[in-house]
């Protein structure tokens, strides 16, 4: 089709009033479909993201096209757009589709639709992705050098005066105590950025939940802390990896023990969320029903102006705390496609909601 003309329908670039510029030259691909089922007409950008050239598409069936594109062509009108992904030998498009409904309008039996290239998008979409993450490493990074800088003070003081030959015990106390803290530190890391134990497979969250509990049982028992436990739904299942969801229950356990004195309440819930979508929508991707696991202490609280920083690595209130406990919990929460939030005030408690995905029956 060297100039872009269909003999069997009689329908050219020429006599539709569409030049060569426009034909070869628009950014966005063009194509017409005719009423017996044949790629009338396409522009040079429609044919690239077809793996093919206007000569050799121009005229074929709509039925060697790839099927999600083919499909939409021959949907009905009610379909105005769509966002398609289709596979040509080694080469793979992502295109947003429209339909620009008949033109001219004078019963010319081609239905127009242009034919948008997604690709740049979702590769500046991955460059940001990169960027942002070579970013966090670079304050994570910032954050431990920082850390162990402070601790190895100490440690540096103390050797420099047992060097001089001067009698340093007190301060080899702490020099002691910081390279732990250093070690603690190394340790949390290697949980932060470290891999699962085991692969994902389905578990109960109150199971995972009673193991958690049966960790922190000393700490309980030396506070006087009572436990109220409220389980509401029987289908508590979860798609992951128990030990780190287990992880991170303990981590929440934890802090939720130490924000009490003597005598605090620690309340554990699970309840199932129905899914706002019809079954129906399931099928197409909606959002599926998800389980609520609340986990609420009555203890300190935190303030208002730590709330929205209360995830941050390296961020913690505690004096001998390392910061990385809430942190490494949201990443293992993020990685089973849950949400984790935090409500709290001050001397009256606080509470973390977590919202899982249901896994599906069966």
């Amino acid at each position: 089709m060297a100039d872009g003309i269909n003999d069997d329908s009689g329908v050219s670039a020429t006599s539709l009033g569409l030049s060569e510029v426009f034909r070869d030259c628009l950014p966005c691909g063009l194509l017409a479909a005719d009423r017996q089922g044949r790629l009338a007409w396409l522009n040079e950008a429609a044919a690239r993201l077809l793996g093919g050239t206007p000569a050799d598409l121009a005229g074929q069936p709509l039925a060697r096209l790839p099927e999600p594109l083919r499909h939409f062509l021959q949907s009905a009108p009610d379909a105005a757009e769509a966002e398609l992904v289709w596979q040509v030998g080694a080469d793979r498009f992502i295109c947003r589709v429209s339909r620009l409904g008949e033109l001219p309008p004078q019963d010319s039996g081609l239905h127009w639709f242009s034919l948008h290239d997604l690709r740049p998008m979702e590769r500046v979409e991955r460059e940001l992705v990169r960027l942002d993450r070579l970013a966090n490493i670079g304050t994570l990074a910032a954050s431990v050098a920082h850390e162990i800088k402070n601790a190895l003070v100490a440690v540096k003081t103390y050797v420099e005066l047992v060097q001089a030959g001067q009698s340093a015990a007190d301060l080899g106390t702490v020099a002691l105590r910081e390279l732990k803290r250093i070690e603690s530190i190394i340790l949390q890391m290697l949980r932060f950025t470290g891999t699962p134990r085991q692969q994902a497979g389905q578990a109960r969250l109150r199971d995972i939940l009673e193991h958690s509990l049966r960790l922190v049982q000393e700490p309980l028992r030396l506070k006087s802390i009572r436990l109220e436990r409220k389980y509401q739904t029987e289908e508590d299942r979860v798609v992951g990896n128990e030990y780190q969801l287990e992880q991170a229950f303990v981590n929440l356990l934890i802090n939720a023990i130490e924000a009490m004195t003597s005598g605090g309440t620690l309340s554990l819930e699970i309840a199932r969320e129905p899914a706002d979508e019809p079954a129906g929508a399931l099928r197409e991707g909606g959002r599926p029903p998800r389980l609520r696991v609340t986990i609420s202490d009555t203890g300190s609280g935190i303030a208002p102006e730590d709330l929205p920083r209360v995830f941050e690595p390296f961020f913690t209130t505690k004096r001998e705390g390392t910061g990385l406990g809430l942190a490494i919990t949201r990443r293992i929460l993020e990685e089973h496609q849950a949400a984790i939030s935090v409500e709290s005030q001050l001397q009256r408690g606080t509470t973390f909601h977590i919202l899982f995905p249901a896994a599906p029956p069966g």
